[in-house]
């Protein structure tokens, strides 16, 4: 019997030994599943990306009908005397991020990227969903990744649109040079 009571008791232990291994072997696999998109974003994000858009990244009543989300700023600049000129000076913006996390940027950041500067450094956060830029300067700001993929970027931010006196929701839209 005493025999038969310590075989249970050592198959009891031996069941919640393994127990534990498989569930440490579960959370290894998932970090370096969750390392492995890390350092793929990070490949997608190093390079250089050229602004192809800004988008209204919420609906918009302006001039009396409804700009639906996804529709260009581009396309309302002429009527926004003050905003307009600094949003058409963005068209042509080049940004370079360097796998050392340097970035650089090219072109008007004013409105879009008021703390960015033209130069800084940048890294991924909160599960690679915001990219963080610090300036030069030591100014840092936080930009939402809407979708990313290798060619294409979109990044959630505000502009301040002088006009209504409000920051407007947009999505800058980048491509992989």
């Amino acid at each position: 019997m005493l025999m038969r009571h310590s075989f249970l008791k050592n198959s009891q232990l031996l069941s919640i030994l393994l127990c534990l291994v498989i569930i440490s072997c579960k959370k290894d696999s998932a970090a370096t599943n969750s390392d492995s998109i890390s350092k793929t974003k990070r490949s997608w994000i190093s390079g250089t990306w050229k602004q192809k858009d800004i988008v209204l990244g919420y609906p918009v009543d302006f001039g009396g009908q409804q700009l639906p989300v996804g529709y260009s700023v581009y396309n309302i600049t002429s009527y926004l005397p003050v905003s307009g000129p600094l949003l058409d000076c963005t068209k042509d913006n080049t940004y370079t991020f360097n796998s050392d996390s340097s970035y650089t940027i090219n072109g008007c950041t004013e409105l879009m990227l008021p703390n960015a500067g033209n130069a800084g450094k940048w890294k991924m956060e909160i599960y690679d969903a915001v990219i963080r830029l610090t300036s030069s300067a030591n100014k840092t700001a936080p930009y939402w990744t809407n979708s990313i993929s290798s060619k294409d970027w979109s990044i959630g931010l505000t502009v301040y649109l002088a006009e209504v006196d409000a920051n407007l929701p947009v999505n800058l839209i980048l491509e992989k040079q």
